[in-house]
């Protein structure tokens, strides 16, 4: 009877275990993180290019999901609206580590490198060992001269299966933006790769 209700538990949808979550059922939002963690995490590390900002902004974003569930709406696809959230992250540390940026340069006097103690090591991490091949490698630097927008397009779609609608829906932009932005990422990809 046990091996049962573990199997009900894991095949409820995701408004189901909000609603389990919003009526007190113990373990609902952990479940719940999990069938996402990794998705969501994904995405915010190819969005951001840095692992360590990445894991702050997956917790972060479940942070906000445990202020903010009370208010989701059930009606909405949740992943759709957990994407939202993650975008809405993304793009306020963007805002604001660009801001910092621009006042730090500004703050720097003429004697003074501020940008020498953020240069990277030039010993190889573990994604430069992984990276080595030389496929993934072009794979990657094709990805890296994508625009932004095209590159958020391609990641929500690849890393949240997200419809085209729904990331029209999260970006503010009209469906056959988000159509032509995918379809230029895609084509740019191909030619770098050839």
């Amino acid at each position: 009877m046990r091996g049962e209700d573990k199997n009900m538990e894991s095949e409820k949808t995701d408004a189901e275990l909000v609603k389990d979550f919003k009526e007190g059922v113990r373990g609902a939002l952990d479940r719940l993180i999990a069938r996402y963690q990794g998705r969501l995490y994904a995405y915010l590390a190819r969005l951001s290019g840095d692992r360590g900002a990445a894991d702050d902004l997956t917790q972060e974003v479940f942070l906000k999901v445990l202020k903010k569930l009370n208010s989701y709406d059930e009606r909405e696809k949740f992943s759709a609206w957990l994407f939202t959230l993650a975008h809405h992250a993304a793009m306020d540390r963007f805002r604001s580590d660009s801001r910092r940026r621009e006042e730090s340069l500004d703050a720097a006097g003429e004697d003074e490198l501020p940008l020498a103690g953020t240069l990277a090591s030039p010993e190889p991490g573990p994604e430069g060992i992984l990276e080595a091949e030389e496929r993934a490698g072009a794979l990657r630097a094709a990805f890296d001269r994508l625009s932004r927008e095209q590159r958020e397009v391609f990641l929500m779609r690849h890393y949240s299966g997200l419809s085209f609608r729904e990331i029209a829906g999260i970006l503010g932009v009209p469906i056959g933006t988000v159509l032509a932005r995918m379809s230029r990422a895609v084509a740019r990809m191909r030619r770098e790769m050839q």
